[in-house]
């Protein structure tokens, strides 16, 4: 009996994943930004949302932007495209994420950038992924990367909020009253 248990459970494994819908047919993710470097996603399920089963057919980094618990906010992750999920808001408040698709960068082959105030936190063959900090009213002089990249606000201004900055152009970063935290996800 347990040897047939075995091999049903073997057979039920090697069935094909059922596909999913494609991620921008989800109801609760809109496309709020694209070019040709990016895609972003802003997920957002309210409590008890479950999402229609989706797929994510491209490499990406996930920023979160809510859990929906007290757990702080701005993780980034990065994934290979290629899977699908459902996911369910078991909690009383909303999950809030802004999944950055990836697909090209704008000057292949760059090095990582060496920047005040940036801690490179994920770098594989597809992305560099970089945390910032600032203290309440701190301020970050005019800076670059060589190669273009998305910033996300995760704390200090308005949370999830994406910005496109193409590669070698320069912009300034302050936090206010409360210390700014932003992602930056740089496409390679």
């Amino acid at each position: 009996m347990l040897s047939l248990l075995a091999l049903w459970l073997v057979a039920f494994q090697a069935q094909p994943q059922k596909p999913g819908i494609p991620v921008d047919q989800e109801p609760q993710h809109r496309i709020v930004l694209k070019n040709d470097f990016v895609r972003v996603v802003d997920a957002a399920f309210p409590p008890g949302y479950v999402t229609l089963h989706h797929a994510h057919d491209l490499d990406n980094v996930t920023v979160t932007i809510s859990t929906g618990t007290q757990a702080r906010p701005g993780r980034a992750s990065f994934a290979k495209g290629g899977y699908s999920h459902t996911v369910t808001n078991s909690n009383a408040a909303l999950m809030r994420y802004i999944n950055v698709e990836l697909l090209k960068s704008d000057h292949p082959g760059s090095a990582a950038a060496q920047l005040p105030n940036h801690a490179l936190e994920t770098e594989n063959d597809r992305t560099r992924v970089y945390r910032v900090k600032l203290a309440p009213g701190e301020e970050l002089k005019a800076h670059s990367h060589p190669a273009g990249w998305l910033e996300v606000i995760v704390a200090g201004g308005p949370s999830g909020t994406p910005t496109w900055h193409g590669g070698g152009t320069s912009g300034a970063l302050a936090a206010g009253t409360e210390a700014l935290e932003i992602v930056e996800v740089e496409p390679k």
